[in-house]
């Protein structure tokens, strides 16, 4: 028995060609918002302030070599935190960064680790006697840091993120303040019924604490209430409490953050990159940060240099290995 031939009718083809036009009118419209977004994105991008540091042009790495002492891996994007003393909009060529921190993205397996570096730490500085470590960034800036923590803790990192007093406090302002858990002696000294050196605008309390931009900022600069290692603890509270808050940011909330913070930040990250990590970002939601400081307990003893200051005179070796396992575990 014969197939009898299926001919279409005016009606099939009308639907065909209304399922193409849908089609196509859809697809139009995906295209418009992926472009649109693309633009508005790049719009956004646009407003860092860009730094190439010496030995990177059109985005390369300032790592030259990957070496056998070098820590490197693949999966793992170490990050340079800086936070200089500038209390204006404006930055300086010969400010101190009293803050340092390893941030590290492992994309593999979007675990985060946060090492802070010691400012009291004994580097070497061509031309110089040895100095703290905060001092590289007055005499060479941002790269002399950068290149200073590459070579002593023999660690691949290239890229660093900048902010200074001021941005510090807006930035937190604009994610609408952080929640910290004071200790008794922290309270006090914030309120100023103890001698320190930083004291918040708004009554604080021990146990957990509500704080905006400047208090945070004030928060985590205390130290004469205890020494520079609580210091450098609390700064990497506020970032953690930061973190947690953004998490929970709606969409419309990240993107005034984006128009906030951007503005105020200086970086060796290229936009490219940047773009990347934020379409990265996501992955790294319900991550915890792992936190640790450098030098570790027991690694390091002390030594004067000729205006008698004291550095903390580390056992490279020792810490080098700790900080590899602290990041690549």
């Amino acid at each position: 028995m014969s197939k009898k031939e299926f001919k279409p009718n005016n009606r099939t083809k009308n639907l065909k060609k209304a399922v193409l036009i849908v089609g196509a009118a859809c697809l139009g419209v995906v295209l418009c918002v992926v472009g649109a977004a693309a633009l508005y994105l790049n719009h956004i991008l646009d407003k860092i302030d860009y730094q190439n540091t010496p030995g990177q042009e059109d985005g390369q790495s300032v790592v030259q070599v990957k070496d056998d002492k070098t820590l490197w891996n693949d999966n793992v994007l170490n990050i340079l935190l800086l936070g200089t003393d500038e209390r204006s909009d404006q930055y300086s060529d010969n400010a101190r960064s009293d803050c340092m921190m390893v941030l590290s993205l492992n994309r593999k397996n979007h675990k985060i680790h946060l090492a802070s570096l010691e400012r009291g730490i004994g580097v070497p500085i061509e031309g110089q006697e040895d100095d703290w470590l905060t001092h590289t960034f007055a005499y060479g800036g941002a790269a002399l840091t950068l290149k200073t923590v590459q070579e002593c803790f023999e660690l691949d990192i290239d890229r660093y993120v900048r902010v200074n007093f001021n941005s510090f406090e807006k930035i937190i302002d604009a994610i609408g303040g952080v929640d910290i858990e004071l200790t008794a002696l922290e309270a006090q000294g914030l309120n100023g019924e103890i001698y320190t050196n930083a004291i918040t605008k708004h009554p604080v309390h021990e146990g957990l604490n509500h704080l905006d931009g400047y208090d945070a900022l004030q928060y985590a600069r205390q130290r004469f209430i205890d020494s520079d290692w609580q210091r450098i603890e609390r700064q990497r509270n506020v970032i953690s409490a930061a973190f947690d808050k953004v998490k929970t940011m709606s969409v419309f909330k990240w993107n005034d953050l984006l128009d906030t913070a951007l503005p105020l930040v200086k970086t060796n990250f290229t936009k490219s990159e940047i773009t990347s990590l934020l379409m990265e970002a996501p992955s790294f939601a319900s991550s915890e940060i792992d936190q640790m400081t450098i030098p570790a307990d027991g690694t390091y003893g002390s030594k004067k240099t000729s205006d008698g200051r004291s550095l903390l005179d580390l056992d490279w070796e020792t810490n080098i290995q700790i900080l590899k396992k602290f990041i690549f575990s």
